[in-house]
């Protein structure tokens, strides 16, 4: 049995490292290039794994060199990849990520066998778990249906709203715990700009849909805020060297669903998620940057 069971998006990130993000229409020169794995379904099943919590995979990758790649790194992570299909004749999701010396990212991402996650695939024989994880980069019916079905397990269901899709509003309903950046409240609350923070403490509960909901609004470097229909608090942020944010709110999730499975109260898991996120910013890549339970625990010993 897997403690936690994601479902979501498995992408090659293309990472090209500038000295600044380009302007529309311009040209800039690349320092440096890898490729390394992502997604934010795979950056958050390695997330959790890494935290020594037993993680599942629900998702698709084509039956290519990325998909292989990708499926056996999940493996040599401990993550159980029965449920992770392969699709012939369909390319694997990829990324292209431009990182900026500043650790500002620019993010394109092409679904390729994400898009073809079906609601079968979610909905039957669901394995048993006290978490169901899932974020917005596989088809909205999919999401739907798994839900349904980790309602029907007693699982507590994760939703992380990212990226923000329009016709997912519907969604918010189904999760017991919402976890979404500040960009992805404004859009959901009907925002047009950025927000400062007196706005969204006023706006967050306004979101929550059910009684026992909880909301966890990030907020980078200044920390996190967690609503309930009954209290605000605040979670400070983990002073870090940042290199990368890539896979930050990914690690956030990851390490957040972990300690919910793990049987920890929505604050702490969200500051143990926090430092956890520390840690990933001081690294390069996505799921590579996800930091081992053994560093957390060497964390809270200080």
């Amino acid at each position: 049995m897997s403690d936690v069971v994601v479902c979501g998006s498995l992408n090659m990130d293309l990472l090209s490292q500038v000295e600044r993000l380009p302007l529309p229409g311009e040209t800039v020169l690349g320092l440096r290039y890898q490729h390394s794995a992502g997604g934010k379904g795979l950056n958050q099943a390695i997330a959790c794994a890494r935290m020594g919590v037993p993680t599942a995979m629900i998702g698709a990758v084509g039956d290519d060199a990325h998909g292989h790649a990708l499926t056996g790194l999940l493996r040599a992570e401990n993550v159980d990849t029965t449920r992770v299909q392969t699709r012939a004749g369909v390319t694997t999701g990829l990324a292209q990520v431009m990182l900026a010396a500043s650790g500002e990212n620019s993010i394109v991402v092409h679904a390729g066998a994400n898009a073809s996650l079906s609601v079968e695939d979610v909905a039957h024989d669901l394995p048993e778990a006290i978490v169901y994880l899932a974020q917005l980069e596989t088809p909205l019916e999919t999401i739907e249906a798994f839900f349904a079905a980790a309602k029907e397990a007693g699982g507590c269901c994760v939703l992380n709203t990212a990226p923000a899709v329009t016709g997912s509003e519907h969604l918010l309903s189904l999760a017991d715990v919402l976890v979404m950046n500040e960009t992805e409240l404004a859009c959901y609350a009907g925002q047009a700009s950025s927000m400062n923070a007196t706005q969204i403490r006023r706006l967050g509960p306004r979101l929550l849909q059910r009684p026992q909901q909880a909301l966890i609004v990030t907020l980078g470097a200044e920390g996190a805020l967690i609503f309930t229909h009954t209290n605000t608090e605040f979670i400070a942020a983990t002073p870090a060297t940042v290199l990368d944010t890539t896979g930050a709110g990914d690690c956030f999730t990851g390490v957040l669903a972990a300690s919910i499975a793990l049987g920890q109260v929505l604050p702490e898991a969200a500051r143990r998620a926090s430092r956890a996120a520390s840690i990933a910013v001081s690294r390069l890549g996505a799921a590579a940057s996800m930091p081992r339970v053994q560093e957390l625990t060497a964390s809270d010993s200080h």
